[in-house]
């Protein structure tokens, strides 16, 4: 498929607490937002256990985001199984369907290599999102999600990919961003950033990078240091905004519709009967997600 014919797809992922402090900040991320096909946008929140109202999680799913799992305690856990077991268990008695819970993101973005794998297929899930790289972060060099068909896979920056295969479990790449020549994989990490503008250029420049090249998947890390302060969220909202109004060809979707995208590929002038993009059934033009 051509380049040009190639939708530039955006990935807001949000990790951590959900909670009454931090939903409306979140929400603040998405509101009013549509995607070129007129259907509002979604992110992808990875949930922790500890100081998360589960009531809000269900809300954000029942509302079309998606959910997946980061960790009980914001740590890495010593037993990978136990803690995604856990934490299935902690949604599916709080009313979300736990099929539909496809990905993990590990905490500090630190893979957790044949663990994590191993327990990623025990549980069902599908895909991880934690191997950040420099090495794979400029135009040249970025690539689209891949599978653990064959290994070894790319280096990550922290923690360890796995050693063993293990076909049809897909990563998610975090490529590394720049900001004044420093490498950086999630925006809270990069140092001197402290406006508004700052955080808007960040962004930008980042996104270019993959839409200038082969238009892989633009993964956006937020944590609640980055969404709570002023002047970095106002700049990430001014930034979605922006490439919504500006670039027809581009998308935010959730990694699990990247992911239908990427092992159903369909060009940008058929992508408004691409049934998993399409609005929810009871989504209509005027229709705005009530959290």
């Amino acid at each position: 498929m051509q380049v040009t014919d190639t939708p530039q797809m955006i990935l807001v992922t949000l990790e951590n607490i959900v909670n009454g402090e931090y939903i409306d900040i979140y929400k603040s991320f998405f509101a009013d937002l549509k995607n070129p096909n007129d259907c509002y946008i979604h992110g992808t929140f990875f949930v922790q256990d500890a100081g998360t109202t589960y009531s809000l999680v269900e809300n954000l799913a029942a509302n079309g985001h998606e959910i997946g799992v980061f960790s009980l305690d914001g740590n890495l856990p010593s037993d990978w199984n136990k803690m995604i077991k856990s934490m299935l268990d902690k949604m599916s008695t709080s009313g979300i369907d736990t099929k539909r819970v496809k990905g993990l993101r590990a905490p500090g973005l630190s893979i957790g290599g044949d663990d994590e794998f191993i327990a990623l297929g025990l549980n069902g899930l599908q895909y991880d999102s934690s191997c950040a790289s420099v090495e794979l972060s400029r135009q040249a060099t970025m690539i689209w999600p891949f599978t653990y068909d064959f290994v070894p896979g790319p280096t990550c920056d922290i923690g360890r990919g796995p050693t063993n295969p293990f076909p049809g479990k897909w990563e998610f790449l975090v490529s590394d961003m720049n900001w004044k020549g420093v490498p950086c994989a999630t925006p809270s990490a990069c140092v001197n950033v402290t406006t508004k503008q700052d955080a808007f250029d960040l962004l930008f420049d980042t996104f270019r990078e993959h839409y200038l090249g082969k238009r892989s998947p633009f993964t956006i890390v937020i944590n609640p240091q980055w969404a709570k302060t002023s002047f970095s969220r106002e700049g990430t909202i001014e930034f979605l905004q922006y490439v919504r109004a500006a670039f027809t060809d581009t998308y935010i979707v959730t990694m699990s519709q990247a992911l239908a995208w990427i092992q159903q590929p369909t060009p940008l002038a058929n992508l408004s009967n691409f049934a998993p993009w399409k609005c929810p059934r009871d989504e209509t033009l005027t229709f705005k997600p009530v959290y």
